[in-house]
């Protein structure tokens, strides 16, 4: 992909909104854009593993947010298309800085306090968050060892922009309530 064609997709990107501190814009893009090395910013289906890494947050949102609609709230609960829906945001920083990985699965959660999705995380994430975001009423429960094992945090909702001592980077896995 050459360079102009990489800037022009960023460009719609910036004009469709940027998923700010206060979590109100949503980036609606296409699912091709491709993968860049060197990425930081991953986006994952949790539903089947599927992962693909860009060099920006803004491009890993646009490739994991397509066909989704923002609710008045700023939440992502209103889908187009069920497999598409952004269930939270992985930041390896406080403020929602550093590494990301963006989350989706085929549904937004039915909030009746039992899990709805989970997702171990890749060697290269363990024991590195430090913020996170939940999005399609979803409540992220972190927990200490692969699989939903180990000891379980209290409810994270909606924006988290700094783990508290007993969590920051102590996750293995994460679950979707």
């Amino acid at each position: 992909m050459g360079k102009r064609k990489r800037r022009t997709g960023m460009a719609v990107g910036i004009g469709a909104g940027i998923l700010g501190l206060v979590g109100a814009a949503t980036v609606i893009g296409s699912a091709n854009a491709a993968p860049e090395s060197g990425g930081r910013h991953c986006a994952a289906n949790v539903d089947n593993g599927q992962e693909k890494c860009f060099k920006s947050l803004l491009l890993a949102q646009k490739y994991a947010q397509q066909n989704i609609k923002d609710n008045a709230a700023g939440a992502q609960t209103s889908v187009l298309k069920p497999s598409d829906v952004v269930i939270g945001t992985l930041f390896t920083d406080f403020g929602f800085g550093g590494d990301s990985m963006t989350l989706w699965g085929s549904h937004p959660c039915q909030s009746n306090g039992k899990a709805n999705f989970y997702f171990n995380l890749p060697d290269s994430w363990k024991g590195r968050l430090s913020s996170v975001q939940s999005w399609a009423r979803c409540d992220i429960v972190l927990h200490t060892e692969p699989y939903m094992e180990g000891a379980s945090s209290s409810p994270f909702r909606d924006l988290t922009p700094q783990l508290d001592s007993t969590w920051n980077d102590k996750a293995q896995s994460i679950e979707f309530r």
